[in-house]
């Protein structure tokens, strides 16, 4: 019988989207998933993500000095608790400082290179990229 493959899920939550990344828990590659749409269901979406990835551990967002955003987003964990309670999963809060600006110059310069755009335009995707951000940080503690 193989052993399924553990993982960390990575969460970038803001109102609009929630950037998720997740890795496995046995190498360094850091995978994006995506992005969701941050309304009713949300809550099952990530439960689905966590049982779809074997989640063993959340890593999540938290600005250092927004203490508004830092509690919504502890208002986030506990309606998601609610629905992955019964899979012992440990959360890891990680400062999140200055993620969307690198995901935005991540972004930027990539879309330079392929001449798509010169102007740095906030999009879903820079939420996925500061999920892998958030993630990198969070491995490097």
């Amino acid at each position: 019988m193989s052993k399924k493959t553990e993982s960390i899920l990575a969460i970038d939550r803001w109102s609009k989207y929630i950037g998720i990344a997740y890795k496995h828990t046995d190498n360094a590659v850091i995978f994006p998933i995506g992005y969701l749409l941050n309304d009713q269901m949300i809550y099952f979406n990530i439960a689905d993500l966590i049982v779809r990835y074997h989640v063993v551990k959340i890593m999540i967002g938290r600005p250092s000095k927004q203490v508004d955003v830092q509690e919504k987003i502890k208002k986030f964990m506990q309606w998601l608790s609610r629905n992955i309670d019964k899979e012992n999963i440990e959360v890891e809060y990680v400062e999140e400082d200055y993620t969307s600006v690198q995901s935005g110059e991540i972004m930027s310069s990539s879309a330079k290179e392929l001449g798509l755009w010169s102007d740095f335009k906030k999009n879903a995707a820079e939420d996925t990229i500061s999920a892998m951000l958030i993630l990198e940080r969070g491995m490097k503690k």
